[in-house]
């Protein structure tokens, strides 16, 4: 494990570094300075004159007559003729305006003054400026998301939806070995049993858990241990619906305070209620209603959202510093690995040169991977693979493509080709693979995966694709980019500046970025087919893969190089270089908001994490 870059920047709160903490309480203002004693007939006197002058004379004499005045003042009393003046001046607009239009004059402001500036002017400002809607409003102004449903998952079932899954995992190896020294040959996928399931209930005293699993049948044969398998399997793809099923299952639990009641009530508590219950017993997670009304979420501590923010802000600026952890795990699989790719429940799976696919838990702190399962299915390499909730889609060397249905750990369906396929990418409707065969075969899914039609048009293997929509993107061998429409089954525009084979691209509907062995990285328009950057000479050598996401102004680069880079994706500009993340070619790398994950094929994964110090920084979207 290696820390790489330097700390962040301490000198402000821009957009790239975190804000300063905030003074718990505002400087108390600096006291004015005495005045000198006046009789008490004397400014009777005076103030009765003013009154006179103002009934009688117009503003202009008014302020005629005080300058006139004034030159008569001695200099050591004009000091307190200017604080005077200052005083009457001033207008706390914040403190007069009502709450709801003074956070509405904040949210005009950058956060940096609100911060640095506003927050220190009075008691009453800071009140103003700490409010939780102001940050929110600031928070969603920059385009940012908070996952709600995690967050409530994070607030409601803190212990069952982290602690569980690590328990869950230290026994997979043990029970994988185990079955395999029994029945030698046979594939016995590394899931959990239902004791382990009954060790999480006693080491978390969590009482839902008692519906996640019958822990009474012990696993003694391998048809028990598939049915384990499966209830496992759905256990970590789906954990929300997990813990519904297992709540609904459970008795109620009975909530103490107003409006509570006891285990067999038949009436469903409101989540509000949760909210005012009194704290429970140390060691005990918090009692849950036994269902929870439908369109509601679980009950959720209120957000903290200039904390979100502020560590928002840290993400970015360490993502432009290159303060981040590097994680790296040796020998994940025994051959090169050519595809991966981890999801919001923090599964990873990973296709190799040895056949298999690995799906593996990244822990939410990212300072390991633990495997869940190896998927044997295929007689040649693993080259892409695509998953999405409980379907796992692989293509290989062999000329197969397998759908997996992932509760089960089975191939659903297996799809012959005439050549290896390089790439496939699917959606709600379709499934699209590419070939060597310089053909795109395109499968209906909501028809049980039957063949739809082809698409013609590269004159050599087909290298990447990549679909949104009814829009698919091409890249082959022969230093073309092709932009396809399914829906009418055409070619709209071929993209040709590439001087050499194209190997990887992505898009997201408006943009393309390609990468090539001509070592450049293209930005293109597919609105228009313009190529509207281009990064030359952005690797050594051939860009093996890239990815972006223009809501965080970043585009990621893998190569032949051994390197990974991190770009600007609106100037084209290098952030940060990565040296020593691999050994070897870079295969597929993907990221998020807090880390890049990245193969090779020196056989390792690799964990490139900016949100190693931020605890709130995976609960961002």
């Amino acid at each position: 494990m290696a820390v790489i870059g330097g700390a962040s920047s301490d000198e402000g709160f821009d957009d790239c570094s975190p804000p300063r903490a905030m003074p718990l309480a505002p400087p108390k203002p600096k006291p004015h300075a005495r005045r000198a004693y006046v009789p008490p007939a004397e400014c009777r006197a005076m103030e009765s004159l003013a009154r006179t002058l103002e009934k009688a004379a117009t503003p202009q004499a008014c302020a005629h007559l005080a300058v006139a005045l004034l030159a008569h003042v001695p200099a050591d009393m004009l000091q307190l003729v200017l604080q005077e003046l200052d005083r009457l001046m001033r207008r706390d607009f914040i403190a007069k305006l009502p709450l709801e239009l003074a956070l509405k004059v904040l949210e005009l402001l950058p956060a940096v003054d609100i911060a640095q500036n506003v927050a220190v002017v009075s008691r009453q400002w800071h009140a103003v400026a700490m409010q939780p809607y102001l940050w929110r409003r600031l928070f969603h102004r920059r385009g940012w998301r908070l996952d709600s449903e995690r967050w409530a998952l994070y607030c409601a079932f803190p212990r069952i939806a982290d602690a569980s899954r690590s328990l869950l995992h230290r026994s997979v190896a043990q029970i994988a070995e185990a079955f395999t020294a029994a029945s030698p040959g046979a594939l016995a996928p590394a899931v959990a049993s239902r004791s382990s399931l009954y060790a999480l209930e006693q080491r978390l005293d969590f009482d839902a858990a008692r519906g996640l699993m019958d822990t009474s049948a012990p696993i003694t044969t391998m048809d028990s241990l598939a049915a384990a398998t499966a209830e496992a399997m759905a256990f970590m793809i789906s954990p929300r619906d997990r813990i519904n099923a297992a709540l609904s299952r459970s008795p109620a639990f009975r909530i103490a305070g107003a409006g509570g009641r006891s285990p067999g009530s038949s009436r469903q508590l409101r989540p509000a209620a949760l909210a005012h219950s009194p704290p429970l017993p140390p060691r005990r997670s918090p009692r849950l209603p036994h269902s929870v009304p439908a369109g509601r979420r679980p009950c959720a501590r209120p957000v903290d959202w200039r904390s979100i923010y502020a560590e928002h802000h840290r993400l970015q600026a360490n993502w432009r510093a290159g303060q981040c952890r590097v994680d790296r795990w040796e020998a994940a699989h025994p051959e090169s690995i050519y595809c991966l790719q981890f999801d919001r429940e923090n599964r990873l799976f990973t296709g190799s040169r040895d056949h298999t696919v690995r799906i593996w838990h990244l822990s939410e702190t990212g300072s390991q991977i633990t495997q869940l399962a190896t998927l044997v299915g295929h007689a040649g390499s693993v080259l892409t693979l695509q998953a999405d909730g409980a379907t796992l889609a692989t293509g290989s060397s062999d000329a197969t493509v397998c759908v997996w249905d992932l509760k089960t750990c089975t191939i659903q369906r297996r799809l012959q080709h005439a050549d290896a396929v390089l790439s496939l990418r699917f959606s709600d409707r379709w499934l699209v693979t590419a070939c060597k065969d310089r053909v795109l075969h395109v499968w209906r899914r909501d028809q049980d995966y039957a063949h739809a039609f082809e698409l013609a048009g590269h004159a050599v293997a087909i290298n990447a694709i990549s679909l949104h929509g009814d829009m698919l993107v091409s890249a082959s061998g022969d230093r073309t980019v092709r932009l396809w429409d399914l829906a009418t089954r055409t070619c709209v525009r071929t993209l040709d500046e590439h001087t050499r084979g194209v190997a990887t691209l992505d898009f997201d509907g408006a943009y393309i970025v390609s990468g090539s062995s001509d070592r450049s990285i293209r930005i293109w328009n597919a609105r228009t087919g313009a190529c509207e950057r281009t990064i030359a000479n952005a690797h050594a050598d051939l860009v093996r893969t890239v990815m972006f996401d223009r809501t965080m102004d970043v585009l990621v680069s893998g190569s032949y190089d051994e390197t990974i880079k991190v770009w600007s994706f609106s100037t084209g500009t290098l952030i940060h270089k990565f040296k020593n993340v691999h050994t070897s070619r870079v295969f597929k790398l993907m990221f998020d908001r807090t880390r890049i994950v990245s193969c090779s094929h020196d056989r390792s994964v690799s964990i490139i994490d900016f949100a190693a110090d931020l605890p709130h920084a995976r609960l961002l979207v």
